[in-house]
């Protein structure tokens, strides 16, 4: 009976079986069954199961993949913008058994050989990336699952949270999907959107900022195939000073007497109808599509100031190689033949971004991709209010505000689609007439006959700079040997117009010790300009009003407005101090132009003069007039990070606004680099300024000059607690090299002494100034780590206007 039964039920559990396979789904069911977007690589999705097929249309050829969000977090603090590019990865499909596997190549090492064996000895010798694998689902067709490639964190979102202090994000796929109104495929890529949740026990503040729920952030990214651009780019070696961005490998074929890391630049592929050296049409424009959710007048200055391209390509021989235009109604900015300008917002105002899809293969650029932050338009905005608010014209005023806020957005549609054209910053052209886009500009303010003056901020057109840049990259010259020779004379003709370019790395930094080069600064003296603009900023003070509000602001919001003009000089002060301690050099070295110097004496001792006249009372000191009308915020308005801080609760800290500023400019005249470039040019040269004479002019123009009466007593005293700490701090920085601390901890010293005795012969108030001073530079020597200020203000953000 037993036996009877179990046969019964294998025989059940046969047919059970049958039924089950017979119900297995083929490749052709999910394809007939599934919503389908065919085209460069074609997607079917399942919309019962929520599964996304995939169907490679080759095994073995390489395309591109790339990552990027469609929808960002809106913090610029965390860094996850919206039309934001990620990595791209150059990939291939490759059938092994019953899998399909997504294999990442590597790129950077290669042989640029027609050799085959050669090419294969760098393959096997370097490892490459398997970033996933799926079974392939029975059928003729090549199918695959692919969620679980879809739902991996390619674009590092966890990572990217965790680096910027929000905590330990991690991706939830249980409240992730794939948005099947977003599978897409084109002609040349193919799209996937999927919505990414991270998940975290404890909430990141800013995540907490721009979410309606901090444990939980959704986001989504897009993951792009695209297909690799066609034969018959010409790829043009990268020159240091050529002004462009550039991609690097290692080629194992390159001879041993040559340099075996080749660089290229990037840039886009433009071809004339009529090839050389002369004017011609071309055979496909540049075309950038400007996003329509842009509004007035925004929208028209962002499309006049990118048309300023199209003089400079015009004029390097490709006629209508450059256009701008509104993004048709009818386009999808998906698809990766669109150039696209995106308007992007944030909680607070962000940076704005150039970023390229490149061929890695050869520095082709196959897409530009801009995101403009909407929030910047109005700190410049902020910016002429709080200079203009004294004009009596207040018509005038409000016209002249949007005027010059208008211009620095046409400036910078130009700047980011410049990077998008393969160019980098050059931030020492504000020393050549503001010679090109590509450096950050400072509106300019004038003083004509005693007033304020916005009437000319930025500068319309691309400048020489650009002009040559355009003709480097881009320039028909006609074959490989007349191409080198033009170019080489347009390397010559640069530095024969003195037209200076310094790149990213040497400006940005704070150790970096080109004189010339600066952000947000302007003129071509840097030193005569921060004196020129501190008059403006004491001006403006003086004129300072409620007339800078916007209507509606409650007076409260006044010190807001404030912060912009009081810090007005704060970018020249950095440039300035670069003299001090400062070099100047090209990247010509090939041209015989390669030699590089300390800054003159004379130049120096002028910067550093400059310099310390921002540190005088009276330069810091804020005028009774305009503290008076800083009312402490209303209602629900509260300090937010553009405001200055305060030790005095909800009333204004003139203290703490002195304090901020004469940090800043402690902080880049004691910055540890400079002082050892002091040190060693002063070695070399008896007449440089050296570390000893900084310091007592320092010293004489501060902590051992005699206190002011009055009022600005207290402002003084505040400023000495800022030097002295700032130069205890560069003698405890480990990069402050040893000679340089020995005469750092001579000179605390030889204070200290003066301290004490200055203290015997001054009011009680003044006496305990000098006792405290003295008692920390003591103990500090003796090695406890003391400070005047244990909490220092912090500087209102400035980056980006």
């Amino acid at each position: 009976m037993k036996s009877l039964q179990g046969l019964l039920l294998s025989i059940v559990a046969l047919f059970w079986c049958h039924g089950v396979l017979a119900k297995t789904l083929t490749s052709s069911d999910i394809i007939d069954d599934s919503q389908a977007a065919t085209g460069f690589i074609n997607y079917f999705y399942d919309k019962q199961s929520g599964e996304l097929y995939l169907q490679p249309n080759a095994l073995n050829q390489p395309m591109l993949l790339l990552s990027s969000l469609p929808h960002g977090a809106g913090s610029n603090d965390i860094g996850l913008d919206r039309g934001q590019l990620g990595n791209t990865r150059m990939v291939q499909f490759e059938r092994q058994g019953p899998y399909l596997l997504l294999k990442q190549l590597n790129t950077f090492y290669r042989a640029d050989s027609d050799n085959p064996f050669e090419q294969r000895a760098v393959h096997e010798a370097f490892a490459d990336s398997i970033l996933w694998k799926a079974k392939v689902v029975p059928g003729k067709a090549l199918l695959a699952p692919a969620n679980d490639l879809m739902m991996m964190d390619l674009h590092g979102i966890a990572a990217q949270l965790k680096a910027t202090g929000q905590g330990s994000y991690h991706l939830d796929p249980s409240r992730s999907l794939v948005v099947p109104t977003s599978v897409k495929a084109f002609q040349r890529n193919s799209d996937v959107d999927v919505q990414l949740t991270f998940a975290a026990d404890k909430p990141g503040t800013q995540v907490a900022q721009v979410t309606p729920d901090g444990h939980w952030m959704t986001v989504t990214a897009r993951y792009s195939f695209i297909a690799l651009p066609e034969a018959g780019y010409q790829v043009r070696a990268y020159h240091p000073n050529s002004g462009y961005l550039s991609d690097e490998y290692m080629d194992y074929a390159t001879a041993v007497d040559q340099d075996i890391i080749k660089r290229v630049l990037l840039r886009h592929r433009l071809q004339k109808v009529n090839p050389g050296p002369a004017p011609s049409e071309v055979v496909k424009p540049i075309v950038y599509y400007l996003d329509p959710g842009v509004p007035e007048p925004i929208r028209g200055a962002l499309l006049a100031g990118g048309r300023w391209w199209s003089k400079a390509f015009d004029d390097a021989g490709f006629i209508g190689g450059f256009k701008m235009e509104m993004l048709p109604e009818d386009a999808d900015p998906q698809d990766i033949r669109y150039n696209v300008v995106q308007w992007v917002h944030r909680a607070t105002r962000g940076w704005s971004y150039g970023a390229v899809v490149t061929d890695p293969r050869t520095g082709e650029i196959i897409k530009g991709q801009v995101t403009l932050g909407s929030l910047r338009v109005r700190q410049d905005h902020l910016i002429a209010r709080a200079v203009t608010s004294g004009w009596p014209d207040r018509k005038a005023a409000a016209d002249a505000s949007m005027a010059l806020a208008l211009a620095r957005i046409r400036q910078l549609a130009a700047h980011e689609i410049g990077h998008t054209l393969g160019l980098s910053h050059n931030f020492a052209a504000s020393t050549n007439d503001n010679a090109s886009v590509m450096d950050y500009p400072h509106p300019y303010i004038a003083l004509n006959e005693g007033q304020i003056d916005i009437s000319q901020p930025y500068k319309d057109g691309v400048g020489a700079w650009d002009e040559f840049a355009i003709q480097y990259g881009y320039g028909d010259f006609g074959d490989e040997q007349q191409t080198q020779t033009a170019l080489t004379g347009l390397l010559e003709q640069t530095h024969q117009q003195g037209l200076r370019y310094i790149a990213e790395a040497d400006s940005r930094a704070m150790n970096a010790g080109q004189a010339y080069a600066s952000l947000w600064d302007r003129g071509d003296d840097p030193v005569a300009e921060l004196k020129r603009l501190q008059q403006v900023r004491a001006k403006a003070l003086q004129q300072f009003s409620a007339n800078a509000l916007l209507s509606g602001q409650p007076l409260g919001e006044l010190a807001d407005a404030l912060v912009p003009l009081y810090l007005l000089s704060r970018y020249q002060i950095e440039a300035a101090t670069k003299f001090i301690g400062g070099t100047d050099y090209s990247y010509l070295a090939d041209l015989q132009h390669g030699s590089w110097h300390f800054m003159a004496p004379e130049q120096q001792k002028a910067a550093l003069a400059a310099v310390l006249a921002t540190l005088d009372v009276d330069a810091l000191y804020l005028p009774t007039s305009v503290l008076a009308h800083l009312v402490p915020k209303a209602g629900d308005y509260q300090r937010t990070r553009e405001s200055f801080s305060s030790a005095l609760g909800v009333t204004n800290d003139p203290q703490a606004m002195l304090e901020a500023l004469s940090r800043h400019t402690l902080r880049y005249l004691l910055q540890p680099a400079r002082l050892n470039r002091v040190a060693q040019g002063a070695a070399r040269d008896q007449e440089q300024l050296s570390v000893t004479s900084l310091l007592d002019r320092l010293a004489a123009n501060t902590v051992l000059k005699d206190l002011p009466s009055g009022a600005k007593r207290a402002a003084a005293m505040r400023i000495n607690a800022v030097v002295v700490d700032s130069t205890l701090d560069a003698l405890a920085d480990e990069h402050t090299n040893a000679e340089v601390k020995a005469q750092l901890t001579m000179k605390l010293a030889y204070w200290s002494k003066q301290f004490k005795r200055k203290a015997k012969r001054v009011s009680e108030q003044e006496a305990a100034h000098y006792e405290r001073m003295l008692q920390v530079i003591d103990q500090s020597l003796d090695g406890k780590a003391l400070r005047m200020i244990s909490s220092p203000v912090a500087m209102p953000p400035g980056s980006p206007i």
